[in-house]
């Protein structure tokens, strides 16, 4: 919203706020939904059918054809190719993409035009990433891609088992009443979608009777957003020992790491699996968890590369290259995440499985004698007194343990110090703080990890 819309809305009555939602809603569904939508959809119900060797043969044409696309018509990859005497005709099979060097956001950053068509036009919507790691980009997205990122959601909740158009309750970074304003109700509905948007920012022990009421009345198939908020809401839930009066089909989470811990405590409290799903902003790739907890990269949205790093043979990073996007392509672009892949596809490009989103590549602690450590989020799992925790490292060879506890929870810090020094370093001190909420950050996600800049 612009700052003139914000202030209006902001000074509405709740029924004007309700329909102003519901008339932007209405302006996303058509944007979303309409036109090209249903003959993507059928596109993706398509390649479900396929093996991998005709998923193989479809990504080689389209990155063929997407090489050729930016040979005849992008700057960037005109001089790229000519420095490299290279043509489309090199790009015949997925592999044929290592060929070229991997991109960086920092010079997509610093140089969009580079990015776009010589003749101008082809945007269709303009995205904005939140810059988690500094680095906030603009980005152009033409409008078969966009709608098939749309399409490609709607799709992994219908898997979930949640049909389009069942009732939705969204806990994201939404600011849908000033934060000072402590006043019920905390949700506002979006009736293009059957939607109803909670409050992030409002959630706690105070306001949590209210936000039960009004999940009641609701009655949401779908619970869907930020793990850290929903893990939130299903800690108050035992902490009050009310039992939700509502059946949730699936809970779909997304945009931060989701953590062992969270899931164990979400799922036991709403009764329904997580489906979690990993996209980005650039509208580069799209995960989606299957019922066996593995994700697969979608193989019609881009080609996915996992890269070991040097630090962890492990740990692999994200090269992703667009298969669509003709507005602003992006070929062997280093999205600045991180990945386990699943064992036996660890050398596969294209649409491989993985086991694991590790979070962005600076989610990690750096030991005095230069060892990176990842995945720390699930010391925690261990205390359940714990309702939330973040770990920040200040100085190379201290860290501070940002712990919220639950209420009247008590917490073994000889325990958990040692368990950071089991599982992290013994190289780093480890200093707790107790506090009654951990700030968020950009859109209201939630870092568990602050690593040294």
């Amino acid at each position: 919203m612009s700052g003139l819309t914000e202030n209006i809305y902001f000074r509405s009555p709740i029924w004007l706020q309700n329909l102003l939602i519901s008339a932007y809603g209405y302006n996303l569904y058509r944007k979303r939904y309409k036109g090209l939508f249903g003959s993507i959809m059928k596109e993706i119900l398509s390649i479900e059918e396929m093996n991998m060797e005709q998923i193989e043969a479809l990504q080689a044409e389209r990155l063929n054809q997407m090489v050729a696309y930016c040979e005849h018509n992008i700057p960037y990859y005109q001089r790229l190719l000519s420095d490299y005497s290279l043509s489309s005709q090199d790009f015949t099979e997925t592999y044929h993409i290592k060929k070229l060097p991997i991109l960086s956001k920092s010079t997509v950053k610093n140089h969009p035009s580079w990015f776009r068509p010589k003749s101008g036009g082809g945007r269709w919507v303009k995205q904005h990433t939140s810059g988690s790691t500094g680095t906030p980009l603009s980005l152009d997205v033409d409008e078969y891609t966009f709608k098939l990122a749309m399409a490609l959601l709607v799709r992994h909740e219908q898997q979930a088992g949640v049909p389009f158009g069942a009732p939705r309750a969204t806990f994201a970074g939404r600011m849908l009443q000033r934060f000072e304003n402590q006043s019920p109700p905390f949700s506002r509905y979006n009736r293009a979608e059957n939607q109803r948007l909670f409050s992030s920012y409002h959630l706690s022990e105070l306001t949590f009777p209210q936000y039960n009421r009004e999940l009641e009345a609701f009655q949401p198939k779908e619970l869907i957003g930020y793990p850290s908020v929903i893990s939130q809401l299903a800690g108050l839930y035992l902490q009050s020992g009310i039992k939700p009066n509502f059946l949730p089909q699936a809970v779909i989470t997304n945009s931060e790491t989701l953590l062992d811990w969270q899931r164990n405590k979400i799922e036991s409290v709403f009764g329904a699996p997580i489906y979690d799903y990993y996209g980005t902003a650039e509208y580069v790739i799209f995960a989606g968890q299957c019922h066996d907890k593995t994700y697969r990269a979608n193989p019609l949205i881009g080609l996915t590369e996992l890269l070991p790093t040097d630090e962890n043979n492990n740990e692999h990073e994200i090269v992703v290259t667009t298969l669509c996007n003709k507005a602003m392509p992006l070929i062997r672009y280093d999205i600045g995440d991180t990945a386990i892949p699943h064992s036996d596809e660890i050398k596969l490009t294209g649409a491989p499985r993985i086991t694991a989103f590790s979070g962005r590549k600076d989610d990690y602690l750096m030991t005095p004698s230069g060892r990176k450590i990842g995945r720390t989020g699930e010391i925690f799992g261990f205390f359940p007194s714990v309702k939330e925790a973040q770990i920040i490292q200040s100085e190379p060879e201290k860290c501070r343990l940002l712990v919220v506890l639950e209420q009247a929870g008590t917490l073994d810090e000889k325990a958990l110090i040692k368990q950071c020094e089991k599982k992290l370093s013994t190289e780093i001190k480890f200093e707790i703080e107790y506090h009654e909420h951990i700030p968020r950050g950009p859109n209201g996600k939630f870092k568990s990890v602050i690593g040294l800049k």
